[in-house]
């Protein structure tokens, strides 16, 4: 008797470590980034951001969306008071602000409701993460025009910023605003997209482990990669606020606002932007040769391309002239630089401009 309930204790043991085999194997050779791309589905990842821990609340979230066919990414942010329905009838609710993760799968229903996203990543980051992760990256060369600072030994022209400085150039905008926070932030990502193939030396699993090692997310080292494998493929980049307002307090979505969202930002981030992108150009004359912003807006109008405003560069002369990105749309950068030749791309993002483009001429222009 006490043979036979020993094989049997030995053939339960033995199933229970067979099956406990199996799930761990599932959990380090899972990879549902690849799963999604497979099955020609965006891949959509919840960033939640914060300066300090306060028990998994965080001030700035974000959606940042690949589609793996074209490469196309789309960052939407989302304000703080952002209204969160905790259930079916959106009884109980609550701002994204005040809201722990620990309850993701709530605020994951409710961005299905109002954005009709599956959001099934999440990525918790704070300053020190930041901070971290751009000294891994050997830093990060920022260009500082007129921006809102409160630093010391930055001025006008590319500036190299460690992980420490990245995270006062966040934070050091007019009354603390999110909105301001959003442009700095884009600042950042565009830079590091836009230069990527420089930072490709980073791109194995050792260190997205080593990324992944104090940071809180349901993503897997493999997942990373892959995600990093359509991040080069080198599509254009969409960014957006979420489209809607204040209502008793909360910043809704309604049927409206969601319709703008999905014809501005989803559409083109699904099948691509049709016809040419638009673009709003800003000339200044960053030299002592008159009439050359002038000269330049007549080419360019020629070419199709709309010169908004023209006029004198108030900062220090320019032997070459460089292009500054103001909204962040990487096609327009394109088509621009392709038509002048000037390949010295930056980007200082703020949605408040008429103008998308500015170019600063230079005196290579002349030649």
């Amino acid at each position: 008797m006490k043979n036979r309930i020993f094989i049997v204790g030995s053939i339960l043991l033995l199933v229970l470590a067979v099956l406990a085999g199996i799930y761990f194997y599932q959990i380090k050779t899972r990879n549902a980034v690849e799963q999604l791309a497979e099955e020609k589905k965006m891949i959509n990842i919840l960033l939640a951001g914060s300066n300090e821990y306060r028990e998994r609340t965080f001030s700035f979230y974000a959606i940042v969306s690949i589609n793996p066919e074209n490469g196309n990414i789309g960052i939407t942010f989302i304000p703080p008071d952002f209204k969160v329905k905790l259930d079916d009838e959106g009884k109980k609710i609550a701002k994204i602000k005040d809201m722990d993760l620990i309850y993701f799968e709530k605020v994951r229903k409710s961005l299905w409701r109002d954005l009709k996203m599956n959001v099934p990543f999440y990525f918790e980051i704070y300053s020190p993460d930041v901070i971290r992760i751009v000294d891994m990256l050997e830093g990060i060369e920022l260009f500082f025009l007129d921006q809102q600072l409160n630093m010391k030994n930055v001025s006008f022209g590319i500036n190299y910023f460690d992980g420490r400085k990245v995270v006062q150039y966040i934070n050091s905008v007019e009354q603390n605003s999110i909105y301001l926070k959003y442009d700095r932030i884009q600042d950042l990502l565009l830079t590091l997209y836009y230069n990527r193939e420089g930072k490709k030396k980073f791109f194995n699993v050792e260190f997205m482990t080593e990324i992944l090692r104090s940071l809180q997310t349901n993503l897997l080292p493999q997942e990373l990669m892959s995600l990093g494998s359509y991040i080069f493929k080198g599509g254009n980049v969409f960014s957006t606020i979420v489209p809607g307002g204040i209502e008793q307090g909360y910043y809704v979505v309604d049927d409206i606002t969601y319709k703008i969202y999905e014809k501005e930002f989803l559409t083109p981030l699904v099948i691509g932007e049709e016809g040419d992108p638009v673009i709003k150009i800003k000339i200044l004359n960053g030299t002592d040769i008159p009439g050359l912003a002038r000269k330049v807006r007549n080419t360019l109008n020629r070419d199709g391309l709309n010169v908004v405003e023209f006029g004198t560069s108030p900062f220090r002369k320019m032997d070459h002239s460089l292009i500054i990105s103001r909204k962040g749309d990487l096609d327009a950068v394109r088509k621009v630089s392709e038509l002048t030749g000037i390949n010295s791309i930056h980007y200082i993002i703020d949605n408040s401009l008429l103008h998308n483009i500015l170019i600063i001429l230079g005196e290579d222009m002349a030649k």
